[in-house]
């Protein structure tokens, strides 16, 4: 009886064992399989992954060849009539024309020049070529606004350049320094906007002309007073 048993309870071993190698067999199948399938989406990856690096390092050797436009980010204020306004620097400071059809730029840049050395040799001379140069008229004032034809050059007080029409751009004679006599009763503060304050100025710097109309019955007539800077040295 026991002897049975034993052998009934051995075969039931013998079939566990064989169950469970089964299994194991299965599962190692199934893990290796996995694994298999790992490594064949993680190659596909691998692969997807070159494929995107070349497509980048493309596009950006492409993006490198295209230059961007260069971006103004602080633009410089501009004052009135198109003009810069700021102080003159010696030498450096000129007129920067915004508006070309105002006739008068050239002649104004041209005019300062001129003014910025009234102590070089032959300036009369260089004063008088400048006039002749430009057709320009020289007038003495006759007082409330009003001008008179100068005998010569060194006695004028306005030069005035003919900008279209009967429209002149007006600015100071640099032979005669600015006094408080030519301030006070030359009409230098009623044509022009000026740092005058007191003795003897004896540079001009014209940053905007005087504009005046020429009328053949009323005579001239101020349109825009101008805007001179005044140097003592």
């Amino acid at each position: 009886m026991e002897e049975a048993m034993a052998s009934t309870f051995a075969g039931t071993l013998n079939f566990l064992s064989l169950g469970l190698s089964v299994l194991l067999l299965f599962a190692v199948a199934y893990l290796w399989s996995s694994n298999s399938r790992k490594s064949d989406e993680l190659a596909s990856l691998q692969g997807d992954m070159q494929r995107v690096k070349k497509s980048l390092r493309a596009l950006e050797e492409k993006v490198n060849e295209i230059r961007q436009p260069q971006v103004i980010s602080d633009v410089p204020q501009v004052e009135p009539f198109g003009i810069d306004l700021t102080e003159p620097h010696n030498d450096h400071h000129r007129i920067t024309p915004l508006a070309p059809q105002a006739k008068w730029m050239s002649f104004v840049d041209e005019f300062n020049k001129l003014a910025a050395d009234p102590n070089a040799r032959g300036f009369l001379r260089k004063c008088e070529r400048f006039i002749h140069d430009n057709k320009l008229k020289i007038l003495t004032y006759g007082g409330t606004m009003t001008f008179r034809p100068a005998i010569d050059a060194k006695d004028s007080l306005y030069w005035a350049f003919r900008c279209e029409g009967e429209e002149y751009a007006v600015v100071p004679n640099p032979m005669n320094p600015c006094d408080e006599t030519i301030h006070e009763h030359g009409g230098m503060k009623e044509i022009f906007a000026l740092n005058y304050e007191d003795g003897v100025y004896r540079k001009y710097f014209v940053k905007l002309p005087a504009i005046f109309m020429q009328d053949p019955l009323k005579g001239w007539m101020l349109k825009n007073p101008g805007v001179v800077n005044l140097d003592r040295n």
